[in-house]
């Protein structure tokens, strides 16, 4: 069955929950569940360094549509910041309760099936869905299992084995996708994800999908998004200027992959 012939109707709730471990943090989150009695797949969408944006509601209105559950936390609100490159936390770890928390919260859920359990998240979000497919983050708040498919977008593939925190390898068991731009200024090279994946042993390797956008710049499929940013992340940690600039085909050709993939991984059609 395909996406446009399901068209499933989908309701609306504003929800929180509080992050896992001890962090003390609540976090307020839209989760929208497609009409149905069975227990559904679900995904947790995670927004990139400016917050919350049009860019998730167009993931979520596409995986609603092919069935799935989706939840869009807020990271920053409770924190009290604004976004961007300046009103971001300091460090990503600290925002990985808050992932694993959105998740304890959708396997409770009674219209989500707790074993499938996706993850999709851009920029400082995917690198947070990167990190979550490690032993070495996944273990310290589960003591079993993970997320049952990934897929971080543009993640900035450049950091991960080269600075410290960033350690990438020794994966769960589950499926990866991952999907970066190829004129995306933070890695400068659209083989860096490849370059990446080479370097991890076979048994990783073998759970990895790459997709390199063409002409696409970071953001690409956030609507409106034409500006340039100055950050220290950029340009392989050489810090400078970052374009962001949508690309309406990429951003369609983006959603359309991300349903194949959680569809095919999460066994949803």
């Amino acid at each position: 069955m395909t996406t446009s012939e399901m068209k499933l109707p989908t309701t609306l709730h504003y929800v929180s929950f509080p992050a896992a471990g001890d962090n003390t943090l609540t976090f307020a989150a839209r989760l929208r569940v497609p009409a149905g009695a069975d227990r559904r797949p679900a995904i947790l969408i995670l927004h990139g360094s400016a917050g919350p944006s049009a860019r998730e509601g167009g993931y979520a209105d596409v995986l609603n549509e092919a069935g799935f559950v989706t939840l869009e936390p807020d990271q920053w609100a409770a924190r009290g910041l604004a976004g961007g490159v300046e009103g971001r936390p300091k460090t990503l770890q600290e925002t990985l309760p808050d992932v694993y928390g959105a998740q304890a919260f959708l396997a409770a859920h009674p219209a989500v099936d707790a074993a499938r359990i996706g993850v999709i998240g851009f920029s400082f979000g995917g690198v947070s869905a990167m990190l979550a497919a490690t032993h070495r983050y996944n273990d310290d708040y589960l003591k079993g299992g993970g997320f049952a498919a990934l897929m971080p977008v543009y993640p900035a593939a450049w950091v991960y084995n080269r600075v410290p925190g960033f350690e990438f390898g020794g994966l769960v068991d589950a499926p990866m996708l991952i999907m970066t731009g190829a004129l995306d200024q933070y890695d400068n090279d659209p083989d860096i994800s490849a370059k990446l994946v080479a370097g991890l042993d076979a048994k990783d390797r073998a759970k990895i999908t790459l997709k390199v956008m063409a002409d696409a710049h970071h953001g690409f499929d956030m609507p409106g998004a034409d500006v340039e940013v100055e950050d220290p992340f950029g340009n392989q940690g050489k810090g400078g200027r970052v374009i962001m600039r949508h690309n309406l085909q990429a951003t369609e050709d983006a959603h359309r992959i991300a349903v194949e993939f959680f569809s095919d991984a999460l066994n949803a059609r």
